[in-house]
C-alpha cells in the first residue's frame, strides 16, 4: 500500500470516527430532549387533572364564561379521556397538596387513588408514589396490602390490565367459564392460572385428578382377591403420594420438572 492509500485510509477512518461521535451525541440530545418533554407533559396533564378538578369542585364553568364543563373541555382542546381519567384522579387525591399531586406520574397517582384512605394519607406510600417506577410502587402497594390483610404476598388481590379487542375478550371470557364450569371451579383467577398451567404442560391438581379417574375407577372396580386388592391398596398409596407432589407444584413449593412423570 502506497503512502498515499494509507493517508487516504487514515483520513477514513477519522472521518468514520467523527460520524460515530457526532451520532453518539446527536442520540444523547434526543433522549434527553424525549425525557425533558414526558417530564414536562406528565407534570402537564396532571396540572389539568388537579386545576380541572378545582373548576368542577367549585362549579366555575359559568363564572369562566363556559355554558358547563363539556363546553369549557372542548374549548381548552382537552380530549374527552384525558379530561375525566386525571379530574377523578385529582378528585380521589385532594387531600394531598398540588406540589404533592404533580410529583407523581400519572401511573403512580392513578394506583394509590384506589387504595383505602388509610393507605392513601399515608406519607410514607405518598413518598413512593412519587419517587418510584409505576412497577416498583405496585409491588410497595402489594407489600402494604399482604401487612394489612396478615396473608402471604401470593394470596393478595391484584388486577392484570391487557389493551385486546372486545372480540377477543369475548372468547377469552367464554373459552376460562367453560374451563372452569367443566372443572367446578368457582375462581375465575385460579382457573385461569390452572388452564395457562396446563398449556403449558405443567402439571395441575385438577388435570391429574381428572386423568385419573377412569384408570382407577376400572381398578378398584375389577379387584376380586385378596392379592388383588392388596396390589390395589399399593397403587392407590403411590396416587396419593404423587397427588402431594403435584400439589407442591401447584403451590409453588417444587418445580414442575422435579415430579417424576
Amino acid at each position: 500500500m502506497t503512502m498515499a492509500e494509507l493517508v487516504e485510509l487514515k483520513k477514513e477512518d477519522e472521518q468514520l470516527g467523527a460520524w460515530k461521535d457526532s451520532l453518539q451525541q446527536q442520540l444523547e440530545e434526543c433522549d434527553a430532549r424525549i425525557s425533558a418533554h414526558w417530564d414536562g407533559l406528565n407534570k402537564l396533564t396532571m396540572g389539568i387533572g388537579w386545576d380541572g378538578y378545582f373548576i368542577k369542585r367549585h362549579n366555575g364553568w359559568k363564572r369562566l364564561g363556559f355554558e358547563d364543563e363539556k363546553h369549557y373541555r372542548k374549548a381548552k382542546g382537552v380530549g374527552r379521556s384525558t379530561w375525566y381519567k386525571m379530574t377523578n384522579i385529582a378528585e380521589r387525591l385532594q387531600h394531598l397538596t398540588r406540589d404533592q399531586f404533580l410529583a407523581m406520574t400519572i401511573e403512580n397517582a392513578e394506583q394509590l387513588s384506589v387504595q383505602p384512605l388509610s393507605v392513601k394519607r399515608d406519607p410514607e406510600m405518598i413518598l413512593k408514589a412519587q419517587n418510584t417506577t409505576a412497577a416498583e410502587f405496585a409491588e410497595e402497594l402489594t407489600l402494604n396490602q399482604a401487612e394489612r390483610e396478615n396473608k402471604p404476598v401470593e394470596d393478595v388481590l391484584v388486577t392484570m390490565k391487557w389493551r385486546i379487542r372486545q372480540g377477543q375478550r369475548k372468547v377469552i371470557e367464554r373459552y376460562l367459564e367453560d374451563w372452569c364450569q367443566e372443572h367446578g371451579i368457582d375462581d375465575e383467577g385460579y382457573g385461569l392460572e390452572l388452564a395457562l398451567a396446563e398449556l403449558h404442560e405443567r402439571p395441575t391438581l385438577v388435570g391429574f385428578i381428572s386423568d385419573s379417574i377412569p384408570w382407577l375407577t376400572q381398578a378398584v372396580t375389577a379387584a376380586r382377591s385378596g392379592l388383588e386388592l392388596e396390589q390395589l391398596r399399593g397403587v392407590v398409596v403411590q396416587h396419593v403420594r404423587e397427588m402431594g407432589e403435584i400439589l407442591k407444584v401447584c403451590c409453588g413449593e417444587k418445580e414442575s420438572d422435579e415430579v417424576e412423570a
